[in-house]
């Protein structure tokens, strides 16, 4: 849940940030389409799109429900309250980073660049949520990963290269994994710090301590 001592500012506007999340993934879902097609058509790589648009189709669906809750909160109270916008945005961030893990999988998996995305839910739920969220988010982040990439690792699930594009058998590499993991785990772990600290200035020269706790 979020800290309870959040800024008034930042609590009185959290259900508006809660639906700029949501239009800001419309874009993110055209981004996944438009991705989708410059790389099987445009970049040569064979890689089958169909599970690309189906993510983002999960982006849109998921984006309606996220707007119809918000929209039934604030039509019983005026306006989204706080602990309501606060929850769509966790459940929001968590869904992203299971989204995102998908979309890896299915375009190189660990091999794929974009693993820097995972930053994204992390540094919202620094900014805006509490230490506990940013932390718990990174700590998702890294599970998400490394499982998809010891799946594909111990063959569980299929490796899905893009001939091409990305080195295919990266991900029989150990070291290369090794590698991948760490760097991830820094990236998200000081994508959490730098946002808890300036949300920290923010809130004032005594929040830190108590923003620290559970």
């Amino acid at each position: 849940m979020a800290a309870p001592d959040l800024p008034s500012l930042i609590r009185a506007d959290l259900a508006r940030h809660a639906w700029w999340v949501i239009y800001l993934r419309y874009v993110c879902a055209a981004a996944v389409l438009l991705g989708a097609v410059i790389l099987t058509q445009s970049m040569g790589a064979r890689l089958d799109g169909g599970p690309l648009y189906g993510i983002a189709g999960a982006l849109v669906a998921a984006n309606v429900l996220y707007g119809i809750h918000l929209g039934r909160a604030a039509r019983r109270t005026g306006a989204a309250s706080f602990d309501a916008a606060a929850r769509s945005l966790i459940l929001q961030c968590g869904m992203d980073l299971f989204l995102l893990t998908l979309l890896l999988h299915f375009s190189g998996g660990v091999t794929n660049p974009l693993t820097a995305l995972y930053v994204g839910p992390v540094l919202l739920a620094g900014f805006l949520l509490s230490v506990r969220a940013a932390y718990a988010l990174a700590a998702l982040a890294l599970c998400l990963y490394a499982g998809m990439a010891i799946l594909e690792y111990r063959l569980l699930i299929p490796h899905v290269p893009v001939p091409g594009l990305f080195p295919p058998a990266a991900f029989r590499n150990e070291s290369f994994l090794v590698v991948a993991l760490a760097a991830l785990a820094v990236t998200v772990g000081m994508a959490a710090l730098i946002s808890l600290t300036v949300s920290g200035r923010l809130r004032g020269p005594d929040a830190g301590e108590d923003n620290a706790g559970p």
